[in-house]
């Protein structure tokens, strides 16, 4: 799947865009956005069949399936490009919300039928029928901004990550949301990057992964730690490329193979 790549004319221009092309979507610095506004009632249905998704085929988990998750922030994205400007992170923020907010309501539904129910375990078809197609999720669908009754889901009730292996990781402690940078995967890339241009190659990517989670920050797909994690090895990319700046066209032919290795991995 091809994403956008910011040119020199973007970042000097100030038209920095997200790796889905979508200007504006820069939270850096910003809270002003965190506002519910009026979002289509296509994209209130984009999210909650995320949210129904999440519990019909991963029993109240993300799933991992990066093929999904993609497809749903791909037209996340696409709706944002339709909006002017000013407006695309507040819409981001409101479906984040949204999508937080229809999962507390499932979550209190299925403890009501299911005391004690853990995010992971089995949830019968038929009591998700019933409080799918109740007035409580009705209710939050189809009410507007503005008439003060917007909820926000507590860390306790956001829906966890599966961590890969089948078990799940508590996103009060660790991630909030389905958007992370691959720590692992990066830092062996600035590892391996022996010269200045491989070096550029990977800060090109982090910033890409800053952006990302700048993104997901402001629509409550992923926290802070995640933007720090992110800038943290922006900056080690930055420090290495100071490092290598010296390095010489054969030390450059020699380092090719493990380098392009590691930006596969």
């Amino acid at each position: 799947m091809a994403y956008y790549q910011n040119t020199i004319q973007d970042l000097y221009s100030g038209h920095y865009k997200n790796s889905y092309g979508v200007e504006g979507m820069c939270v850096t610095g910003r809270s002003d956005y965190k506002k519910i506004i009026d979002v289509s009632d296509d994209m209130k249905t984009h999210v909650l069949n995320e949210v129904k998704k999440s519990y019909y085929k991963y029993n109240g988990m993300s799933g991992g399936n990066e093929r999904e998750d993609e497809a749903y922030a791909r037209g996340l994205n696409e709706y944002y490009k339709t909006l002017d400007r000013e407006d695309r992170l507040s819409a981001a923020w409101t479906l984040g919300q949204l999508s937080q907010e229809l999962s507390k309501a499932v979550i209190s539904g299925i403890r009501e039928k299911i005391p004690g129910w853990k995010a992971g375990e089995q949830i019968p078809t038929e009591v998700l029928d019933e409080i799918f197609s109740g007035k409580t999720i009705e209710s939050i669908m189809t009410r507007k901004a503005g008439t003060g009754n917007e909820e926000k889901a507590t860390n306790e009730d956001r829906l966890t990550l599966s961590s890969g292996n089948g078990e799940a990781e508590p996103t009060t402690e660790e991630r909030s949301g389905k958007v992370a940078v691959n720590e692992g995967k990066r830092a062996r890339q600035i590892a391996s990057a022996k010269t200045p241009a491989q070096v550029q190659i990977v800060i090109s990517l982090l910033k890409q992964d800053v952006s990302d989670c700048e993104n997901g920050l402001s629509s409550g797909m992923c926290d802070e730690d995640e933007v720090k994690k992110a800038k943290a090895l922006l900056q080690k990319a930055m420090d290495r490329l100071s490092e290598v700046s010296g390095n010489d066209q054969e030390q450059e032919e020699e380092s090719q193979s493990s380098f392009f290795i590691n930006m596969l991995m």
